[in-house]
This record gives C-alpha cells, structure tokens and sequence, in this order.
C-alpha cells in the first residue's frame, strides 16, 4: 500500500443504536491519529481482509459484534451528528423562540394535534448548531392552532393566516413563529405558487421539500411525539456533507431553491452530489419565471446569513446571478470585502456592496423588486466610488449619502474612500460662522442672496479662509462696499 492510500485509511466501530460509523483513528503510514466523527450507513460492505487500496469510497467494512475495521477515504468521513430531542431544541432556543414553541405544545397537545418541528431547525440542531427559530406542521387547522396559541401569549400577540397556502403565523414581541398543514403541493408550470393540498402524512409532506437535509422532523406533540423522523435520508446527507435535491424538477417548479440551496451549502459546508449538480447547472434558465418579490425575499434571507460571502459565491459560480439579469455577476471588488465580513448583513448595504461597480445596477434592482431605500443607497455607493475630486461642490452634492452607501463604497475602495469620506465628514461637520440673522443685520436682503452668502461663508470656512465670526463679518462687510463702489462712482 502507497503512502497515499495510507493516508486514506481510518479505523473505528459501528455504533449499534444508531447505525453509523463511529471513526476512531486515521491511519497514517505505520502510525494512527485519533479523529473523531461520524458516518452514516454507507453503501457498500467489504470483508476485513479486504486490501485498503480496494476500499476507498462509500463502503460499509464487514463488522463482528460491532467491531470494525477497514479503509475509507478520509475526503468522505462525515462529521458528528448531535441527535435532536425536543428537550435539546428547548434548551438551545432563544428564550422568546421557546415560550412560542412551548404555547404551540400546550395548544396541540390540548387540542389533540400532531405537531412537527420541521426542517432548517432541526437540521442546524442536528449539525450542533443553535436554531434562532422553529416552522411547525400539523395535522390539523394551523389557523386554529395559532389563535390558540396567541390567547396563550396574552394581547401581545398576533395572528396573520393564509387559507391559500394552509399557513399562519404568530408574532409576538418580535418572535415569529410559521405553522403549516401537513400538505402536498402541485406546481401548474415553472415559477408558479404551488396549489397546496391539506391532509397529507408527515411521511408525504417532507418528501416534497426542496432538499434532503430540510426533510427532516421531530415530533414535539401528539402520539408520536418524541420521534425523530428521516424517510429522505437528510442526516446522513448531513454526515457526509452533501446537498442532494429530492426531485428532478425541484429547480424548474421553484429556482428560487437555487438560493436556499446555496445558503444552507454555504452555512453548513455542503457540496452537491452529482445528481444535484447537474440539475443545478440547468437551473438558472427557470429563474426568468421567478416573480421578484420571491427573489428579494430569498436575497434578504441571504445578507441575513452568517456566510453571506460563501453563498453569494455559490450562486455566482451555479449562474444563479446571470439568471436574475444577464449582467449580474460577482465582482472581484465585492467578492473580497465580502469575504472579510462574512454577515449578516443590511439588505440595502448588501445590495450596494453587489451592485454599485455595475452599469446595470438599476436594471438588476428593478428585477429584485428591490425596496426605494436600498435603490438609493447603491445609486449613491455608486456616485462615492466614480468621484474623483474632493472640492467644496462636489462634496456639497455627496452631502447626506445614507451610511449604507458609505459603507458599501468604503469596503469596494478602502484605500479610495478613506480621504474622500474624511473629507465629506469634515465639509458636513462644517458650518456657516454667521447665520441668517447676522447677515441680515449686516444688511443683506431676504432672499436667493442670503442663501448663497451662507454656501460661501461655508466654503471658505472649510478652506480655512475664515477662522470665526468676526473674519466673516470683516469679509462680508468688504464684499459688501466694495459692491457698492461702482455705484459711488
């Protein structure tokens, strides 16, 4: 065996509760190193006296009372999988997050419902992570539910319910928490709102989902509470890091799964299998179909996540951007500062960040339905970035610029910005050393007069030809005689 197939190698033991691999050491030569992790049941098994160099890959090596040994590739070895309880999710949620969840309980459990924490919750749980928030389906009217759970929380909280989609929402002292019906769904052509169907199986219901690792729940009420529930195999996607699509036209019924996909692969370091990856790279072509409100709605979930850079390169290199105008594209500007600060971020200085360096920025932005204010900030990012001196006109006209927008051009020019945004900081601490009052008093008229006169004595403040209020009066009484000297004479 070479030295690269020695370097491959790893030894461990079969864990009989759970049925994955747990990895005790890698090989390495004629010595070992411990390595912790865990597999999921791979695909193929092998006898122990199998040669390593035949071993790589997916295997499962022959076992004797949960013994193991065998090759592996170490580029396959998964990580450790945190198994999800409901006691688990409870401790980990924030303290808001868990009296929701906890009146959703108390209320299904009255009502005798079964009630699921269903996907990104569950996955981040299981990948050690702290889930923010939980989604909840249950089996019965999740309008219901949430008005139960509303008279729970008291007159603090709120019920906002959508027959069309089988969906509710309770809001409560900026916590939200999203019920859905168990249902199916049926797409009439690319890019359509799905036609929701109630009264599916929990089984059913995570089939439709976008993404294995989002196919996953935990019961939390009702008879099978207490059950975690896999029938997609997203937990063992979730080992070995993979991003599996469950559906060949999973990206023609919705593109936007195009930038959940590359969140939750930015997030949780996933690759997509071969399948996937095919499918992604036909994807794009859909995204025409997407209305824009569904994809700045996905573009805020993005510059909301912690590897804002990570997923914004994914989607550059899947051609999700192109897909959106043909002219997006991630510039090297963008990519870099991004990759300093990974998120979360504003969407309208992740919007500027994106788009200020490009010709068709407003283009880009109408097509993401992007709000006015983040329109204004990359419009003005843009107009920072293409300045090219710094006299008093031209910062009077960069005056007010949103801090989105100074930030945005700061990160995509540092060594640019930093003199330019030092001086428009020190134009708009500057002010006039006289006010209306005084250069009425020194004899100015009411009108466009006064106002330029309060710009000049500004400038020349700024300039450092004017130190305080008696130089300006000296200077506004000898601009004044000597405009009335031709009249003398």
């Amino acid at each position: 065996m070479g030295k690269r197939e020695a370097q491959q190698c790893v030894v461990g033991e079969l864990d009989p509760e759970s049925g994955l691999c747990v990895v005790k050491a890698r090989r390495r030569g004629d010595q070992a190193s411990t390595l912790s992790g865990v597999r999921a049941p791979p695909s193929r098994t092998l006898p122990p006296e199998t040669p390593p160099q035949a071993g790589t890959g997916r295997v499962r090596p022959a076992r004797t009372r949960y013994r193991m040994s065998g090759c592996l590739r170490v580029s396959r070895i998964a990580h450790r999988l945190i198994r999800p309880t409901v006691s688990r999710l409870r401790r980990t949620l924030p303290a808001g997050a868990r009296s929701l969840l906890d009146a959703a309980i108390e209320s299904a459990t009255e009502s005798g419902s079964e009630l699921w924490v269903i996907g990104g919750a569950i996955r981040d749980l299981a990948a050690g992570g702290a889930p923010a928030e939980v989604d909840l389906a249950c089996d019965g009217d999740p309008a219901a539910l949430a008005a139960s759970i509303a008279t729970r929380l008291g007159e603090t909280a709120t019920v906002r319910a959508e027959p069309r989609f089988a969906t509710a929402r309770v809001e409560w002292r900026e916590r939200r928490l999203d019920i859905a019906a168990l249902r199916g769904e049926r797409y009439a052509r690319p890019g359509a709102l799905p036609a929701v169907h109630p009264g599916a199986t929990i089984e059913a219901d995570l089939g439709r989902r976008d993404f294995s690792v989002n196919a996953i729940a935990l019961g939390v009420a009702g008879p099978r509470g207490g059950e975690l529930l896999d029938p997609c195999g997203g937990l063992e996607d979730l080992a070995s890091r993979q991003l599996r699509a469950l559906h060949a036209d999973s990206f023609r019924d919705d593109a936007t799964r195009l930038w959940r996909g590359a969140r939750c692969a930015a997030t949780l370091g996933l690759r997509p299998d071969p399948e996937t990856a095919r499918l992604i790279e036909d994807a794009p072509r859909w995204i025409a179909r997407s209305s824009g409100r569904r994809l700045w709605a996905e573009f805020e979930r993005v510059a909301a996540s912690r590897r804002t850079g990570a997923a914004l390169r994914l989607l550059d290199g899947w051609g999700a951007l192109r897909g959106v105008h043909p002219a997006w594209s991630l510039t090297p500007e963008a990519s870099q500062a991004l990759s300093r600060r990974p998120g979360p971020h504003s969407p309208a200085l992740l919007l500027a960040v994106l788009l200020a360096p490009l010709a068709e920025r407003e283009a880009i932005a109408a097509r993401l339905t992007a709000p006015r204010a983040a329109r204004r900030s990359t419009g003005e990012a843009a107009r920072l970035l293409a300045v090219r001196d710094r006299t008093p006109p031209t910062l009077a006209a960069l005056e007010g610029v949103s801090g989105e927008a100074r930030t945005a051009a700061r990160w995509l020019d540092p060594a640019g910005q930093r003199l330019l945004q030092h001086e428009l900081r020190r134009w708009e601490r500057t002010r006039p050393p006289l006010d209306a009052a005084a250069l009425l008093r020194l004899g100015l008229a009411r009108g466009p007069e006064l106002g330029a006169w309060l710009e000049r004595l500004r400038r020349e403040r700024y300039l450092g030809n004017l130190r305080d209020a008696a130089s300006a009066r000296r200077a506004v009484r000898a601009a004044l005689r000597h405009a009335a000297e031709p009249e003398e004479r």
